[in-house]
């Protein structure tokens, strides 16, 4: 009796002193939260809607017409929210009394403007006349240099860990391209964390090709296509790859040379039109009559056909709406390529049945939906 006690005695006191189970490691931080910025104007836009084209001198009345917050960055913003995505807007913005509606309509719809740099001028704004049931309308707007967004206010306001993908609207192509590179900087020294860049083309000045040619994804708005007579998306798309291969090459060849005792060999026209291997963008082109057309790096040409709306009734900002929309679809649904210029062709054609972009609430999150809508 007495040996067994003494053996569980024993027993006990080894259990007692035995080490503790080591803890199981906390869990990972979750990831930073990033979202996208949209770089540009916003204005405030006195919209006029009309039944027939007015002509110089005519006076004429009419009971449609809006006053909204606009300007391409600010429009992409919008869609944005429309469709559900966390976004911020950069750009000038005015302290003057005309411009604080604009200010709040930021915040009611969610978008960060905390990062704006302030000025007292007179706010931009725009004077259009949409023509009901074409794709016709006429813009007049005010804006000098002292509202555009510099570089400097760009580098001093962006935090790169913060998002996902940047679009540029091209105002003034020299400090945009200041704005790409210092973000392409950014993509070579963090890989992990790159940024996807795209822009926006109304004109094919060489500025602009040249600050173009440096994203990564560039739409071509209709105003193009109608400035430089161009026949179809196919021949607008190949014509600004050209045009941007061309400046690109010029601009490397008046870079100073690595090795200052090797001169470069001159290149003739035909070598500066030809294409590199890399950095190409990724160009789109949308209208009503023509559809989606689309240019890959490999100058793959992908086609989407037209969706022509049941009516037309605001026109203003439906490139925008095909901007965003194709983003949204490539950035939060993982679409292809080609999925996303459908998807961004619906959303288009959607948006100019209705006055605004409220009606954007009501296009399909996901391109199989937009089949049974």
């Amino acid at each position: 009796m007495k040996k067994q006690i003494v053996k569980e005695f024993i027993t006990v006191k080894k259990v007692r002193y035995l080490p503790p189970e080591p803890e199981e490691p906390p869990p990972p931080p979750p990831p930073p939260k990033r979202w996208c910025l949209a770089v540009g104007s916003c204005s405030l836009d006195m919209i006029t809607i009309v039944n027939d084209r007015l002509v110089p001198g005519q006076v004429a009345r009419t009971t449609d017409g809006s006053w909204r917050r606009g300007g391409p960055a600010a429009n992409i913003c919008t869609v944005w929210r429309r469709l559900g995505m966390e976004c911020e807007f950069l750009g000038v913005l005015s302290r003057m009394g005309a411009f604080e509606s604009l200010r709040h309509s930021f915040q009611s719809d969610n978008i960060e403007i905390s990062n704006c740099p302030m000025t007292n001028h007179h706010p931009p704004h725009r004077s259009i006349v949409v023509q009901r049931n074409t794709d016709f309308r006429t813009v007049l707007e005010f804006a000098d240099r002292r509202q555009e967004l510099t570089y400097q206010q760009f580098v001093g306001a962006v935090d790169y860990q913060k998002y996902l993908w940047i679009h540029f609207e091209m105002r003034l192509p020299d400090q945009i391209r200041k704005m790409i590179l210092a973000v392409r900087d950014f993509n070579e020294r963090c890989p992990e964390s790159k940024i996807t860049i795209s822009t926006d083309v109304d004109n094919m000045n060489p500025d602009t090709m040249l600050a173009a040619s440096m994203a990564d994804y560039v739409f071509i708005r209709k105003a193009v296509m109608h400035k430089y007579a161009y026949v179809n998306g196919r021949e607008t798309v190949c014509a600004a790859r050209e045009k941007m291969v061309f400046e690109r090459k010029k601009y490397e060849k008046s870079l100073p040379p690595k090795n200052p005792y090797v001169l470069p060999d001159e290149l003739t026209e035909d070598e500066l039109c030809q294409p590199a291997e890399s950095n190409q963008p990724i160009i789109t082109y949308n209208n009503f009559q023509d559809g989606a057309s689309c240019l890959l790096k490999d100058d793959t040409f992908l086609k989407v056909a037209a969706q022509t709306p049941a009516k037309m009734v605001d026109v203003n900002g439906n490139s925008d709406t095909f901007a965003a929309s194709v983003i949204y679809a490539l950035l939060m649904v993982k679409m292809s390529i080609r999925d996303a210029l459908e998807y961004g062709a619906r959303a288009s054609a959607l948006k100019v049945t209705a006055e605004g972009f409220d009606i954007m609430r009501c296009m399909p999150k996901d391109l199989v939906k937009c089949y049974y809508a």
